[in-house]
């Protein structure tokens, strides 16, 4: 009785193996089962709204979709990526070439006609290395005061608006120019933000100057450039063009850099600039230098670089903001059908750092939504739910028809002031710990957060260091395991560190392997020593 049972099974055995290698005999290889993950619906949201993040893979300077399941996403180092919102997979569309034939900063990004629209700053950064004269570049935001070179520099910078062809993979094809010779002051003052609504595609490009001084001079050193001189008509202005003829005209003017721009369902297009609501006088800034939300509209002026100048109409005829914002350096204004999302800075309450708000049609008053650690550069959506994209590659999404603004849990060490990585960390903080001089040090499972209220410009020099001692140092990187621990050094000025203010966060995740110890701390460099201001230890008793 038993041998007929091991024979029976051994026969049913050999007939499922002959079936699988019939399979791949047939397809040549085996079929991979695929592992998705699961889409991010408004059921996957929690109580206040969050419902999860996708990851780049790059810092996103722009986004656009391609369709209802993929997002076109602007790489900071000049490629265009494709994600798959659905499975979560990143696929290069275009890689980041040298200039000239390749994109160095692209800012704006828009999908019209079977056609991928985009902004880029041209070789700003390179020629501003140049010029300066100076080994490092930070963030390529250092202005050159020589006439001379600032002529030279806006003769070669070539910013530029170009569009691309979208194959059925979403590759990017047949680069076509729309218009170049644009200027670009940094990666900021330059070609931004872009929409279209359908027929036409408009594109904001930022101002270049800072007061009436420097505007006068600007238009001087330009007069005297000839066949040589740069777009300077195209400055401070949203433009627009229709595929396929691509002819370029000024819409709007009278802007100092509105960064992003987004088109209302009525065709409405909406702005938040970096302007300030008294106008910009000769050197001077005033505390009123705030954000203004506007409707934008053909042949509207909207007052900048400053009223009655020789350049711009009478006072009488500047279009109001719908709002100031208590902020600067806008990024985003999206509009629905709830009202106008608008991303800044927010500055003077306890909400200081990168925030969204709704501003509702007809009030614009402002609710805060959303509380990001970095820097937004888009707000897009899908089936209701708000996708917001950070410059470090994360994309938060979030339901705006949460019963609470999503950042609101009371209590806790941040007191509502920061959003970590899409989790409030107030309510995720497991420990706390004292760190150095005024420094609270958060252990939250896999990340290490630093608080410090009264951050001075001392603590933004001196780096942190991180060392993580594993439990099994062969789980260590190759290259770390010579030393027995990993290394996970940074600075408050690097993709981890966030100020507003006088306050200082940092956030530093830290590795999967389980971990026994971490050692924390700041340091300055003296030499070939290192000094160290505040040192710390924590164990992990479970192995992290």
């Amino acid at each position: 009785m038993f041998v007929a049972k091991w024979l029976a099974w051994l026969i049913v055995i050999m007939i499922i193996a002959v079936g699988v290698l019939a399979c791949r005999s047939a397809s040549g290889t085996p079929t991979p089962v695929p592992l998705p993950t699961p889409a991010l619906a408004v059921e996957d949201c929690d109580d206040d709204g969050y419902c999860g993040r996708l990851e780049a893979g790059v810092r996103v300077t722009a986004a656009a979709w391609l369709d209802d399941d993929r997002m076109y996403l602007a790489g900071w180092d000049g490629s265009i990526r494709l994600l798959n919102v659905e499975t979560g997979d990143v696929a290069t569309a275009l890689e980041g070439l040298a200039y000239p034939q390749g994109l160095t900063y692209p800012q704006g990004l828009t999908v019209l006609g079977g056609r991928l629209y985009v902004t880029d700053v041209g070789n700003a950064c390179q020629l501003m290395q140049e010029l300066s004269e100076e080994d490092e570049y930070a963030y390529c935001r250092r202005w050159l005061n020589d006439s001379e070179s600032e002529a030279e520099y806006f003769s070669r910078v070539n910013a530029r608006i170009l569009s691309y062809a979208i194959d059925d993979s979403g590759k990017l094809t047949d680069r076509q120019i729309i218009v170049d010779r644009l200027m670009a002051r940094d990666i900021t003052h330059s070609p931004n933000g872009m929409t279209n609504d359908g027929e036409y595609v408009y594109a904001s490009i930022g101002h270049i100057t800072l007061n009436l001084t420097e505007h006068r001079r600007f238009v001087k050193i330009y007069d005297e450039l000839g066949e040589n001189q740069p777009r300077t008509d195209l400055t401070g202005v949203i433009v627009r063009f229709r595929p396929p003829d691509n002819e370029v005209e000024v819409y709007a003017s009278g802007f100092r850099n509105t960064y992003g721009i987004s088109v209302a369902s009525d065709g409405t297009i909406y702005g938040a600039d970096n302007d300030t609501v008294i106008g910009i006088s000769d050197g001077n800034t005033s505390e009123e230098n705030l954000e203004e939300l506007n409707a934008i509209v053909k042949g509207g002026f909207y007052g900048y670089p400053e009223y009655g100048t020789n350049t711009a109409p009478a006072e009488a005829d500047v279009i109001e903001p719908l709002a100031v914002l208590q902020g600067f350096a806008s990024t985003y204004a999206y509009p629905n059908e709830d009202g106008v999302y608008v991303a800044y800075v927010a500055v003077g309450g306890d909400d200081d750092g990168f925030v969204v708000d709704r501003f509702g049609y007809g009030v614009w008053t402002p609710e805060r939504v959303f509380i990001a650690l970095h820097h937004t550069t888009a707000i897009l959506e899908r089936d209701r739910l708000l996708y917001i994209v950070s410059l470090t590659g994360n994309i938060h999404v979030i339901s705006p028809a949460a019963p609470l603004p999503v950042y609101a849990r009371p209590g806790g060490p941040f007191q509502n002031n920061a959003y970590v990585d899409g989790i409030v960390a107030q309510g995720a903080v497991s420990e706390v710990k004292t760190g150095g001089p005024g420094y609270d040090v958060y252990i939250d499972g896999k990340r290490v957060i630093y608080v410090k209220s009264d951050c001075g410009q001392k603590d933004r020099e001196d780096r942190f260091y991180l060392q993580v001692n594993p439990v099994n140092p062969n789980d260590l990187p190759e290259e770390r395991q010579q030393h027995g621990f990993d290394n996970l050094d940074f600075s408050l000025n690097s993709e981890y560190g966030w100020r507003s203010g006088d306050r200082c966060l940092a956030v530093r995740e830290l590795p999967d392997y389980a971990i026994s110890s971490i050692s924390t701390g700041q340091f300055v460099s003296e030499g070939t020593d290192f000094i160290h201001s505040w040192d710390a230890e924590y164990s992990f008793d479970d192995g992290g």
